[in-house]
């Protein structure tokens, strides 16, 4: 007997469901040669195969099939299964069955169940296999009995007005089989009387007919959301002996919701021929958020969230699709704010280590296609459009999104932009968009939604009176031209603009309403500039953020930022609330930066977004040192996308950075002086000979205030790798070295600086020694100074300093772990794994977070047993 042949025998001998594991350990099998052979005989059809976590199998047993269609069910053995067997003896109840009632909220699946009571009762023959099922909503005549009465019962020539011949009803077309009336308790009771007739005594008349009683033979299903004695007659309620009730979403366990996700997101990867990805954070929140019209919206949420994905990948052009907490409409979202109560739950579902969750039909690679499909073709086909017309990322996106909310009719725009299309001409709006896009860029300033519409409707007033030739007359030309020199030049080009689009010639008067519109917001904003961005440190415990704030703030002696401690018996939801009301009252209009410890608290910064507007990044497992690092950027006025990316110490490589940053960043050494002249060309001097034949630059720079050359110094880090700050005056930035014009004099303090300058070597070495041989890896040099970023950073969380060299041994592992990854070689298996897990759980969880945005940046997903053996590397090879 081959290998095959044995598993479909213990199959049939047990006639119970068995995943791929319980197989392989019942046969003492290789569980990957079981699952290739449950494959084939799934595809031979000698097996079935139940969806979830994990995957189930069982034989298909020809003489009990009956039962299949309802084995489709999700929930059949565990929240459906009284529902099934109420099913089965309503179906199989002699002679022709029972008469039953679904009852069960808006978007629980009572037509999919009733069309498997169809099925079934084909199956079980106790229908014919042609016999014919109708499904009839009431609600959809429930204004015009008269109409209603006629659909079911048919109607006689004559019956009511526009009655011009007789018509066969739903109990005549439905002889033989089922009739599946949704709605039901929308049939008024004068209805539900002609109905309980044809129940009792399987005859009825058509609508005006009293001369020739008909005949029939149907079951009726009916479904309701609604309490049947409220709205059916008692009389009618008699007749039918079965009702049935399927439970809410919420009434479900999460296992069962798992696979209806897990359901609905193959569908959607048939429709795209795409696997789609889905993020821990995304599927949690997937899990647990409270879906009022039940499974209907979770279909609809899964759909949007989906499209939305779908988008970011087809415009953004990353390399695969990936549904992230962004992707989630807010209050799908707002799950992530219960997820304390249901963590333990979900660790045993779905791991507590995994990050990333694909979803991809492996039983069919040919597409699904219906009435939703060409949406996706119609995001594709209108971003080639607008890409052509010469649109901007920013505003492709921006339209590309609102089509998507309108089309799945889940959010109401709320910009100004909802309500341009009724006043405002079409390619006058898109000139506006034109114009202030120009404009943020020369003036570098960002203009309100509301001023927009205003300046476009009041070009549109413009253009119609300089065709129709009527003078436009500005009566304090001069004066705007003087007061607001900058916007008057801007909006001269702006004007030039509007002549090539418009084919209208703009006058001089005309420029300086333009001029006006593009200063209006300065005066309004005067107060929103000078405020710097938000530094909110959230963390659990009575006063742990409070401390930390507050030790910052005395050491910089500052008060900026703002603490918000959790006590452990705090509700998340009450948390969130309060840190909302909190955003709203600080009122930033340059951002917040989140700075949180662990937990829920990380999944805020988007939610918060959503609902205020503001903008926000959040960085966890924060420390003192990034608190002061937050607290320190933001005195100064620096922007969030700066604060940030300097508090995650990551080089910015990414795709959506400038092009400059595609090529490795020259290094440099800053020597700074009160003159940039005198001491800072001395340290220059003094210099020169280290950096001989490495590539290195020496820039002197001028120190005139604390303020001025920290902005220095960010403009420089833009073009450079600033390797160490050599000046008269201390100066911290970043994680940069700093040595003083004494230490440059000082023997064993220029030593230091020798060996910083050379320990630059062994890394490009490194670089030019695996060029040409990582073929996944096009950049390599630009990878590794990546990697020497977040080394660096899992030695602060871990709070070690890694012996000498053990750096290099890291970083070259790590590059050879993702050319692995990438190439799907094999994983190795760390011993005792279970056992190092509970040991190092923390250190586990900071070496996975750290590396997260390179799992997703090179398209790789990091096995536990990695993380495991990258953690204990940095475990055993730190410093005593």
């Amino acid at each position: 007997m081959s290998r095959k042949d044995e598993i479909l025998a213990f199959l049939k001998n047990s006639n119970e469901s068995f995943s791929a594991q319980q197989i392989a350990d019942e046969l003492n099998l290789d569980r990957a040669n079981v699952s290739r052979y449950l494959n084939e005989l799934y595809k031979e059809k000698s097996i079935e195969k139940q969806s979830g976590k994990p995957i189930l199998y069982r034989v298909v047993n020809k003489g009990k099939r009956q039962n299949y269609p309802f084995r489709q069910l999700i929930g059949a053995n565990g929240s459906l299964k009284i529902a099934v067997q109420q099913a089965q003896a309503a179906i199989l109840y002699p002679p022709r069955g029972l008469h039953t009632l679904i009852l069960g909220k808006t978007g629980t699946g009572k037509s999919l169940f009733a069309e498997c009571m169809y099925e079934y009762a084909v199956e079980s023959n106790i229908l014919e296999n042609h016999a014919p099922f109708i499904t009839f909503n009431c609600a959809d005549y429930s204004q015009n009995p008269q109409l209603l009465y006629g659909h079911i019962f048919g109607v006689k020539k004559g019956a009511y007005t526009g009655a011009d011949s007789d018509r066969p009803g739903l109990l005549e077309k439905c002889d033989g089989g089922i009739l599946f009336l949704d709605e039901i308790h929308r049939l008024p009771h004068e209805g539900q009387e002609m109905l309980f007739t044809f129940i009792d005594k399987g005859e009825f008349r058509r609508l005006g007919e009293s001369d020739h009683l008909r005949k029939a033979s149907v079951q009726i299903i009916g479904a309701t959301t609604e309490n049947p004695e409220s709205f059916l007659l008692e009389t009618f309620t008699r007749r039918i002996p079965m009702s049935i009730t399927l439970p809410s979403l919420d009434d479900r366990n999460l296992e069962e919701r798992f696979q209806l996700i897990e359901h609905f997101l193959i569908l959607e990867s048939k429709r795209l021929n795409e696997t789609i990805y889905v993020d821990r954070r995304a599927l949690s929140a997937l899990l647990i958020y409270h879906a009022s019209a039940n499974i209907g919206q979770l279909q609809r949420d899964l759909k949007l969230s989906c499209a939305k994905a779908f988008l970011n990948y087809k415009s953004n052009q990353i390399q695969y699709l990936n549904i992230t907490q962004m992707d989630l409409p807010i209050h799908v979202q707002k799950g992530l704010l219960d997820t304390k109560d249901f963590r333990e739950k979900m660790d045993r579902l779905i791991g507590s280590d995994q990050e990333i969750f694909k979803f991809h039909d492996q039983e069919s690679d040919s597409e699904m296609r219906d009435e939703d499909d060409n949406f996706y073709d119609v995001i594709e086909s209108k971003l080639h459009q607008l890409h052509q017309d010469g649109r901007s990322d920013a505003d492709i996106k921006k339209e590309l999104l609102v089509d998507i909310d309108q089309y799945f009719n889940r959010y109401l725009d709320k910009l100004p932009e909802v309500g341009v299309n009724e006043v405002v001409d079409e390619q006058i709006w898109g000139i506006t968009e034109k114009i202030y896009s120009f404009a943020e860029g020369e003036l570098v300033r960002s203009f309100s939604n509301k001023m927009k519409f205003a300046f476009a409707l009041h070009l549109q007033g413009s253009i119609e009176r300089i065709k129709q030739f009527q003078t436009v007359f500005h009566p304090n030309l001069n004066e705007i031209r003087k007061k607001y020199s900058k916007e008057f030049k801007v909006s001269i080009e702006i004007a030039q603009m509007i002549e090539n689009e418009l084919n209208v010639e703009i006058p001089l008067d005309e420029i300086g309403f333009i001029t006006m519109f593009l200063a209006a917001d300065i005066e309004e904003n005067m107060h929103q500039q000078g405020q710097n961005v938000g530094i909110i440190v959230m963390m659990h415990g009575k006063s742990t953020a409070s401390s930390m704030l507050q030790t910052v703030q005395d050491l910089l002696g500052v008060q900026q930022g703002k603490a918000l401690d959790m006590p452990l018996s705090m509700e998340v939801r009450e948390m969130y609330e309060r840190v909302k009301n909190t955003v709203i009252e600080l009122n930033p209009t340059k951002g917040v930066l989140f700075l949180v410890d662990m937990g829920s608290l990380s999944s805020f910064g988007n939610m918060i977004f959503e609902e205020t507007g503001v903008k926000t990044k959040t960085i966890s497992m924060t420390s003192t040192p990034i608190v002061m690092e937050a607290v320190r950027k933001a005195s100064l006025g620096r922007s969030l996308e700066d604060i940030y990316q300097s508090c995650q110490q990551l080089f910015d490589y990414k795709f959506s950075t400038s092009k400059s940053r595609e090529k490795p960043l020259k290094k440099a050494i800053i020597t700074a002086c009160f003159t940039g002249e005198g001491v800072a060309l001395k340290l220059k001097t003094r210099l020169v000979d280290l950096v001989k034949g490495k590539n290195i630059e020496i820039l002197s720079i001028q120190f005139l205030n604390r303020h001025a050359f920290t902005e220095k110094v960010g403009q420089i880090s833009e073009q450079y790798d600033i390797l160490a700050i050599v000046g008269t005056v201390h100066f911290q930035y970043d994680d940069i070295p700093f040595f003083s014009a004494i230490d440059v004099f000082h023997k064993n303090k220029f030593k230091e600086i020798e060996k910083l300058i050379e320990d630059e070597e062994p890394y490009q070495k490194m670089a030019q020694s695996l060029e040409g041989h990582i073929s996944t890896i096009p950049h390599v040099q630009q990878l590794i100074q990546r990697l020497r970023k977040l080394v660096n950073e899992i030695e602060r969380k871990l709070m070690i300093t890694l012996e000498d060299g053990v750096d290099k041994g890291i970083i070259i592992h790590l590059i050879f772990l993702i050319e692995n990854m990438k190439l799907k070689q094999v994983v190795r298996q760390f011993d005792d794994f279970s056992g190092f897990r509970k040991k190092y759980a923390r250190e586990m969880s900071v070496v996975k977070e750290t590396l997260r945005d390179l799992e997703k940046e090179f398209d790789f997903i990091l096995s536990e047993s990695e993380t495991a053996y990258l953690c204990q590397m940095f475990i055993e090879n730190r410093k005593s």
